[in-house]
């Protein structure tokens, strides 16, 4: 669940400036993407021809917060063929945001990673780019990229069944090995280590959140769970440079949840698309797993087989290369990353989900994560830092 920016406030000297519009080459928002704009960029893609017209209709209306989604759908000109569709994606309207993506990096680290790494990382299926672009500074920064046509969505509320989260497991585990606690991880300058000073600056945002978490949430999630959010928050910059110095670290694509994963469709009955990239880091690899399986599987489900996706994500890393990582170290990193993953609730304590369906979304991504930590023992490790 995303926080809504709007009602931040840029300082003095940002509010109201044109600078966030970038570089005129670089469509500012969906609307900004024109006939002869497409033309010209994809003029010597030979899967794609001229195209003689563009209906844009904005998708995902009001979870695309860090940005535009919009499907482009594509008239050619007479003679001319190519794709019926397109997903586009744009900065977003509202500067705060804007400014918050660039402060983090979130556009740099999906056009980056589609420029330089989708292509070489076999085993892992990604949208084709048609065009993947940004101003200096990251934005404004434009997608297009494929629409994996009919293919099939968890819904994040029901939750994943079984043999979904096993292929999640494969998919995840195909992206880490090749990057695997090397020197080409470690050499990616746009992707942040999880324990930057940034991401170590959540500790005031725990802090400054905690009584307000008590009070909407403290009847609802695990006492002894709560416990231990309180413990981790003063050690929370310690914690994450302690992990990066004792688990080995791969990049991980920090939004392993439902949405993010398309099954079948034009892309094959069998293959699983990957989506979604602006929250790439390089951290411990079991966070995608304990993400998925904490929150977007049914508590009852996980209960009854995380053990079987855990192990298979270890196998999947040993069959993709992966050497020296034994599979009761996965097993702690795991629970580690369940422990984390209970701690980052507190950030949703005042966040108003906006609707029913919000809801119940945001209750699922709480007491799940909560019920994780729980089941898993996963307090018992704060004794190691």
């Amino acid at each position: 669940m995303a926080l809504d920016m709007r009602h931040c406030h840029l300082p003095a000297f940002l509010a109201g400036s044109d600078e966030f519009r970038g570089d005129s080459m670089v469509p500012a928002q969906v609307a900004d993407i024109t006939v002869g704009w497409l033309n010209e960029r994809l003029a010597h893609d030979p899967r794609v021809g001229t195209v003689a017209a563009i209906d844009a209709k904005e998708i995902g209306v009001g979870v695309g917060i860090l940005g535009e989604v919009a499907r482009l759908t594509l008239t050619y000109a007479d003679g001319e063929t190519g794709p019926a569709t397109m997903i586009a994606k744009c900065q977003s309207v509202f500067p705060e945001n804007i400014m918050l993506c660039q402060m983090m990096g979130f556009y740099v680290r999906e056009v980056s990673f589609y420029n330089e790494l989708a292509d070489s990382l076999e085993g892992v299926r990604v949208p084709h780019a048609y065009v993947a672009d940004m101003a200096e500074g990251g934005a404004p920064f434009v997608l297009l990229i494929e629409e994996v046509v009919g293919a099939r969505m968890i819904d994040q509320i029901e939750g994943a069944s079984r043999e979904d989260a096993l292929k999640v497991a494969e998919t995840v585990a195909a992206l880490q090995a090749p990057l695997w606690n090397n020197e080409r991880v470690r050499s990616i300058e746009w992707l942040p280590p999880m324990n930057n000073d940034m991401y170590k600056g959540a500790q005031a945002l725990g802090e400054a959140n905690w009584d307000a978490f008590v009070e909407n949430w403290g009847d609802k999630v695990d006492a002894e769970v709560l416990g231990w959010c309180e413990r981790v928050t003063p050690l929370y910059p310690a914690m994450l440079d302690w992990w990066a110095e004792s688990s080995p670290v791969t990049i991980a694509h920090t939004d392993c949840r439902a949405e993010n994963y398309l099954f079948g469709g034009s892309a094959g009955d069998d293959v699983v698309t990957m989506l979604d990239f602006q929250l790439l880091t390089r951290h411990v690899g079991t966070y995608d797993i304990s993400n998925f399986l904490g929150m977007s599987v049914t508590t009852e489900n996980r209960r009854a087989w995380q053990d079987d996706v855990v192990k298979h994500y270890h196998e999947s890393l040993v069959a993709n290369g992966v050497t020296g990582y034994d599979y009761e170290q996965c097993h702690r990193d795991f629970r580690f990353c369940l422990l984390q993953q209970a701690w980052a609730q507190l950030a949703v304590a005042n966040l108003d989900p906006g609707n029913e369906r919000g809801r119940t979304l945001l209750n699922a991504f709480v007491t799940r994560s909560f019920a994780a930590a729980a089941d898993n023992n996963a307090g018992e490790l704060l004794e190691l830092l």
